[in-house]
């Protein structure tokens, strides 16, 4: 029997937090200067001109981050939660709706930020990095968050877990959107509220420009 609690799956980066959290680490580590070729390489990923991992690997390999540079931004991303964002989590989880968290993101940056918007280390979904004594030496390419084609198989084998009335994916990114192309979300909505991916935004069939825009499709 299938029950009435829908599953509500979120990306994170530039979703449930207005910036990309690795390239915030990056630019704390690189300075200003640094943005727009971060960004450059984010964009592509996010829109498909790159596979995710090149995105991934390519912005790594800018920088040697440090396990105290990881800790240090982890903790600044504490506040950069989308404004809004904790109450519609909020009114979701009031509503009976279970939440998780899916992102292409690290563990050890988003851990203290999910955790304050409420989700249990059980509804976090993230990449790893791999490590050598204090330094970042690559990503667990053994995740499926850390390409293309990682979400869908992240949420199928979530909504396995149980039966949900109705299974709903939020996020910027084309790695959110093929949750729907893939048949591992029944519902999609793109959200450009913090960054608008055009190539999301041409082809979600539900777009939020905004917060509001967001809680409405989601609680109506």
């Amino acid at each position: 029997m299938i029950s009435g609690q829908r599953l509500v799956c979120f990306d994170v980066d530039s979703t449930l937090l207005a910036v990309e959290s690795l390239d915030f680490a990056l630019v704390r580590k690189l300075g200003p200067a640094a943005n727009e070729q971060i960004e450059r390489l984010t964009s592509g990923g996010m829109n498909g001109t790159l596979s995710f991992r090149q995105s991934l690997i390519a912005r790594l390999d800018l920088a040697t981050l440090k396990r105290s540079d990881i800790a240090a931004a982890a903790v600044d991303l504490r506040d950069q939660v989308t404004p809004g964002m904790p109450e519609l989590l909020t009114a979701l989880r009031q509503r009976g709706d279970r939440v998780c968290a899916i992102s292409g993101g690290f563990v050890d940056l988003l851990r203290l930020a999910l955790r304050d918007l409420g989700f249990e280390a059980t509804d976090i979904f993230a990449n790893t990095f791999l490590w050598e004594g204090e330094t970042v030496a690559g990503i667990d390419v053994s995740n499926p968050l850390s390409d293309n084609g990682g979400k869908p198989e992240i949420l199928s084998r979530i909504g396995r877990q149980r039966d949900h009335a109705a299974i709903w994916m939020v996020g910027d990114g084309v790695t959110d959107l093929e949750t729907l192309t893939a048949g591992a979300a029944d519902h999609f909505i793109g959200f450009g509220g913090i960054a608008r991916r055009e190539a999301v935004a041409e082809r979600a069939p539900d777009y939020a420009e905004t917060l509001d825009a967001l809680a409405g499709s989601l609680l109506g």
